[in-house]
């Protein structure tokens, strides 16, 4: 069985951070771990308090665990804060951790800052760790400054911000009827896009989280990159469409009911 640990968030409404993320792992016969970076208060209706742990709290977690089980990939989500970001930072300069997917954190999809966007040197340290990183297009303008919409040229350009990393930028953000993901793989510099109908539905809380850990599975499991990517892609379309006619809360569901 393959070992993943998440390096994230808590939402006590496991639609989005650790919980679901350990949700998604277990779903894909894969053993979940979690590294807590921040506590929130949040539901389906969206996040009404962040309180981010200290650096000292995050590395004492990972320092625990990574000294007696080395996972076979790690996806990290939601920092919280710059001293959230340090201690995350340290975990993966000082193990030998292997398939890295971070995704990219800025906004819950209820707007709520989740870290705070002018303070980009932590997060670019970390996604310089990772092998790809996930940023939606909101995101992705943003660390970039740009209003750009051109999907291929934005993760090339967000790649070479990190000096080369693989970028999958999720699609969900774009117009129209169908959603495109867009992977630029560094190995070899190709752009592959993965396309599915749009699905209408108000259960899209988690979706990037859903998606950064999916393909964080993937990997583990021996997939290629762009195979990951594609199936990652195709598990929330699938996730999304499952559960669109499911209810929990009065607001916003989670992406992933499984």
């Amino acid at each position: 069985m393959k070992k993943i640990l998440s390096i994230a968030g808590s939402d006590p409404s496991a639609g989005a951070g650790l919980q679901a993320d350990l949700r998604v792992m277990h779903a894909l016969g894969c053993y979940g771990m979690g590294i807590v970076t921040a506590i929130t208060a949040q539901s389906t209706q969206g996040v009404s308090q962040v309180w981010p742990l200290s650096c000292e709290q995050v590395e004492a977690q990972g320092d625990t665990l990574l000294s007696d089980i080395l996972p076979d990939a790690v996806k990290v989500g939601m920092l919280g804060d710059v001293e959230a970001a340090a201690g995350v930072f340290h975990l993966l300069e000082h193990y030998p951790l292997r398939n890295i997917v971070v995704d990219t954190i800025i906004l819950s999809s209820s707007g709520k800052p989740l870290y705070d966007a002018k303070d980009t040197a932590a997060l670019l340290a970390i996604m310089r760790r990772a092998d790809v990183v996930t940023p939606n297009l909101p995101e992705v303008q943003q660390l970039l400054g740009t209003d750009d919409t051109d999907a291929s040229q934005l993760a090339r350009e967000l790649s070479r911000l990190c000096d080369g990393v693989s970028v999958f930028l999720k699609g969900g953000h774009s117009d129209g009827s169908d959603v495109t993901d867009t992977l630029f793989n560094i190995k070899d510099g190709s752009v592959t896009f993965y396309t599915h109908p749009r699905i209408a539905t108000t259960n899209t809380h988690g979706t990037g989280c859903v998606l950064s850990s999916t393909l964080a599975c993937y990997m583990a499991l021996g997939h290629s990159l762009a195979e990951a990517a594609g199936m990652a892609s195709a598990f929330v379309s699938e996730a999304l469409n499952q559960g669109c006619c499911q209810t929990l809360g009065h607001g916003h569901g989670p992406a992933f009911f499984g």
